[in-house]
């Protein structure tokens, strides 16, 4: 997996991987193929489980900036999608380490591999003849394809400050290798995997596409096992809808005009057509404290707190833009969130949300406002 906000690539997933440096050149070359570019051998090493995990939690140390991630968190908290005394970091190193099986590292051009355990071997894969350690490590490789071709650090260096764009550029690239990965196992069953369709597989979903849940991503908030999924089901529906059947030339030109919204990941005929609107947001006057910095929710997030409020997706679609602002006041977290929407009417569906959970809403048009205090 190539995790917004952390750069490295690694796999979600409930299964391990045990192929060697050699079978791990093979696997990128067929991958390469599939996906119709070039592919460079990488470094590769096979380690223990418990000495990935320390790896991977030295790169999340590397990669959350306390400012951002204290935003990030002191927003999720006032909406009430993570408990108070919980800490984000502390969460997301719980998930990722309880299920780590191998990463790719764009910034050392390095995979590391898990090796299997006896008993690991997936059922289901295996009742169809297909070795899960080759279909999982083509997936990371599929990170390694798109790292020499389009360069993942710079990409995610470009969208580190805002995690709307962060989320989506992730599910662009979490989508190209999943649905790679999926091509691969196709092939390897004897079917034909040209012109993959996600509706035509039944639409799986985020939670689906974590093949397998752990104890942490059972009890896990809501929001937490949304994020982890969101890239790899919705996604792979993104990069299959602008895919046009053998060509893989628009999820190419793709990295090169990243989806600016989640809105557009859930919504791909929105993708290079409705772009976010700039949204401004003046606190100061309303809150007196030490700002936290400013960030974008985006339709992702407000597609969890309705769904953690009792409400539809709906409430969600419409998202035109937002913005908002956190701070640490001498009485705890304040902030203020603007939003704007695409109709009244979606703005007043938002609003009702809105008037749920915080005390002070206010809209004007189809601008709504929200001040926790």
């Amino acid at each position: 997996m190539f995790r917004r906000g952390v750069t490295l690539g690694l796999l979600i997933l409930s299964v391990g991987a045990s192929a060697q440096k050699d079978k791990i050149r093979e696997l990128g070359m067929q991958a390469a193929q599939l996906r119709n570019l070039s592919y460079k051998p990488v470094t590769a090493q096979a380690v223990s489980q418990k000495e990935c995990v320390a790896y991977l939690l030295r790169l999340l140390d590397e990669e959350m900036q306390p400012a951002q991630t204290n935003r990030r968190e002191g927003f999720l908290k006032l909406l009430g999608l993570m408990p108070e005394k919980s800490s984000l970091k502390k969460t997301y190193a719980e998930l990722y380490g309880d299920q780590v099986r191998g990463l790719y590292d764009p910034k050392q051009k390095r995979y590391l591999v898990v090796t299997s355990a006896k008993g690991q071997e997936d059922p289901m894969a295996a009742a169809m003849g297909l070795n899960m350690d080759d279909i999982l490590t083509v997936h990371e490789l599929g990170h390694a394809i798109q790292d020499q071709h389009f360069g993942l650090g710079a990409l995610t260096k470009q969208v580190a400050e805002n995690f709307d764009q962060e989320l989506a550029a992730s599910s662009l690239f979490e989508g190209d290798a999943s649905l790679l990965m999926l091509a691969f196992a196709m092939k390897a069953a004897g079917l034909e995997a040209a012109g993959l369709d996600m509706n035509a597989l039944g639409g799986l979903d985020s939670e689906q596409m974590m093949m397998g849940q752990s104890a942490a991503v059972a009890r896990a908030p809501r929001f937490f096992r949304e994020v982890l999924g969101f890239p790899y089901g919705q996604g792979m529906k993104f990069v299959s809808s602008i895919k046009k059947g053998k060509d893989w030339g628009a999820v190419d030109r793709a990295f090169g005009n990243l989806p600016e919204s989640t809105e557009q990941i859930m919504h791909p005929e929105k993708y290079l057509r409705d772009h976010p609107k700039p949204v401004q947001v003046q606190a100061e006057s309303r809150i007196h404290g030490t700002s936290l910095g400013q960030d974008t929710a985006g339709e992702f997030t407000i597609r969890c707190w309705a769904r953690e409020n009792g409400s539809g997706d709906e409430v969600a679609a419409g998202w035109g833009g937002d913005r908002y602002e956190i701070f640490r006041t001498s009485d705890g977290l304040a902030g203020v969130w603007v939003t704007t929407w695409d109709s009244d009417r979606d703005a007043i569906e938002f609003e009702k949300l809105a008037k749920k959970r915080v005390k002070l809403v206010e809209r004007s048009g189809r601008e709504v406002t929200l001040t926790f205090l």
